[in-house]
């Protein structure tokens, strides 16, 4: 027949144990994850440390990405102003 098991799971490794304090333990031990984002107008774009700043994973690329719209018709004229303002 079957039955209900709890267990109790590690938010940051997601390792089962069978006891709340285990996993509260499992926890601590982990390390805190820093991770950068540039923060836009129209969305949220995560900064790789690895890529060079001017890629579009780098921080200035980021940037840029962030400010830009997903929507393609609004993009293009965001990027014509662009291409504008910089003389390209």
């Amino acid at each position: 027949m079957a039955y209900i098991e709890i267990r109790y799971c590690c938010p940051i490794c997601k390792a089962a144990h069978s006891e709340y304090i285990e996993a509260v333990r499992c926890r601590n031990k982990h390390d805190i994850i820093v991770e950068r984002w540039a923060v836009g107008k129209h969305k949220k774009v995560r900064i790789f440390e690895n890529h060079h700043k001017d890629s579009c994973n780098g921080e200035n690329g980021a940037l840029k990405e962030a400010d830009l719209s997903d929507n393609i018709h609004e993009r293009r004229k965001q990027l014509e102003e662009l291409r504008k303002i910089n003389g390209g």
